[in-house]
């Protein structure tokens, strides 16, 4: 029996030691925390006589961002392209890039040695189609009696239908043509819109783009920014009275950016297509705003001194940003129109430094 009290005697001590151990540990986050609570409200007094002056902390919800730089284009394929219809050796604009024109506007003069002959395929297909036509009314009838066979029937429905689609082809070509009387063709604009004239070298050949039309509401800002950036994107400031709200977030990233599209809010933007603008992201936050005077630093942290009764209550703060005489913080205490002194406030601190007062 002595022998087994002999054995349990260690494990009894350790027990002891691992709870005084953690009694120590204890009673040192108490005290931690009891000096953290005295720090968190400083009684007015303790300034003496010097002046205090307070000023109202007021609700932040947006902030400026850093610029970045947009370029007035339009998304792809919101443009509606003309094709030459024929090899053209010569063509005379008769609109500057970029101008604004209507449907049926004359666009170019065209010149070349495939004009008539397109004028003559056009005549010829329109002809053909005619024959075509009656050929194939005719011949329904016989089909109906069953007095011809329908092979036969066949190739004088799918000749029909060649005819016809080759008609149409060309006559869809002669929608952006003017010819006069004198058989001089000009292409003209199948909309409303802006003109957008390609660059041209050489022979301009038969399908080579003419020039694009895009319509006025299609013009949008292209801004490539930080991804981070965008999930806390208000909108975009390109002057004090032009905005532009956020129209398209492209879900394809570079790297660490990504695509936004952005249109104007106001008729105060005068964007030019191909302008590159400077643009100010807007980001939305839960923040509080005060004067600089008003922050302060202790312990590697900042803090502000809010009233409450005789005694200020401090609150830690996360700075983010400046505007105008005033810092721009976050905090984790709704603090929206409550007092914060801007004044002694070096005289608080000195005294949470145990410096005394200057």
């Amino acid at each position: 029996m002595p022998l087994l009290f002999t054995k349990k005697l260690p494990n009894i001590i350790n027990i002891q030691y691992t709870l005084f151990y953690f009694l120590i540990v204890v009673l040192i986050q108490i005290s931690t925390a009891n000096a953290y609570d005295n720090l968190r409200v400083v009684e007015l007094s303790s300034l003496g006589s010097f002046n205090t002056t307070f000023s109202e902390v007021k609700k932040v919800e947006l902030i400026k961002g850093q610029s970045l730089i947009g370029e007035v284009d339009y998304m792809p394929g919101e443009n509606y392209s003309v094709a030459f219809p024929f090899d053209v050796q010569r063509i005379s604009y008769l609109v500057k890039n970029g101008n604004t024109i209507s449907k049926g506007d004359t666009v170019a003069n065209v010149e070349g040695y495939d004009v008539h002959h397109f004028i003559d395929g056009y005549k010829s297909a329109k002809t053909l189609l005619e024959i075509q036509e009656k050929h194939f009314q005719t011949n329904m009838q016989y089909f109906e009696n069953k007095t011809i066979k329908s092979s036969q029937w066949i190739e004088i429905t799918k000749s029909y239908y060649q005819a016809k689609l080759n008609f149409e082809h060309i006559q869809h070509q002669m929608s952006f043509l003017h010819i006069d009387k004198n058989e001089q063709i000009s292409l003209i604009s199948p909309k409303d819109g802006i003109i957008q004239i390609p660059s041209l070298m050489g022979n301009r050949v038969s399908g080579e783009l003419a020039f694009d039309v895009i319509d006025s509401k299609s013009i949008k800002v292209k801004v490539t920014s930080p991804i981070l950036l965008s999930s806390d994107l208000s909108h975009f400031e390109v002057t004090p009275t032009c905005t532009l709200s956020i129209n398209t977030i492209e879900k394809i990233a570079d790297k660490f950016h990504q695509i936004l599209w952005a249109e104007s809010t106001s008729t105060n933007c005068k964007l030019t297509l191909g302008q590159a603008i400077k643009v100010i992201p807007i980001m939305n936050i839960d923040g509080f705003k005060i004067a600089k005077s008003a922050i302060f630093e202790f312990e590697n942290n900042n803090y502000i001194a809010i009233k409450k009764n005789e005694a200020l209550s401090l609150i830690p703060i996360k700075l983010i940003g400046t505007s105008a005489g005033e810092y721009i913080f976050t905090t984790q205490k709704n603090i929206d129109g409550k007092q914060g002194l801007i004044s002694s406030v070096s005289i608080l601190q000195g005294n949470l430094l145990s410096l005394g007062a200057e």
